[in-house]
C-alpha cells in the first residue's frame, strides 16, 4: 500500500516513502496513461510538485514509470 495516491493532470502517482526516514530509499511510481512516451518535462513537473507540497523530501527520489494501458 502506497503512503500517498494521487492524480497529477490525469497521470496516477503513488508515493511510497521507506520507515527508515532515508529519502533515498523513497520510490514514486508515475502510471503513464498518455499515447506516447511520458516526457521528461511532465515527470520534472510532477517530481517538483510532490516536492513543493512535502510528499517527498528531495526532488532526486528515484521514480519508476509504468505504462498504464499495458497493466489493464
Amino acid at each position: 500500500m502506497s503512503d500517498y495516491s494521487l492524480n497529477f493532470h490525469g497521470n496516477l502517482v503513488k508515493v511510497f516513502l521507506c520507515k527508515d526516514k532515508n529519502w533515498r530509499h523513497d520510490t514514486v511510481f508515475i502510471y503513464n496513461n498518455d499515447e506516447k512516451c511520458i516526457k521528461d518535462k511532465k515527470i520534472n513537473k510532477i517530481l517538483q510538485y510532490l516536492y513543493d507540497e512535502g510528499y517527498i523530501v528531495d526532488r532526486r527520489t528515484k521514480y519508476e514509470i509504468f505504462d498504464e494501458r499495458d497493466e489493464k
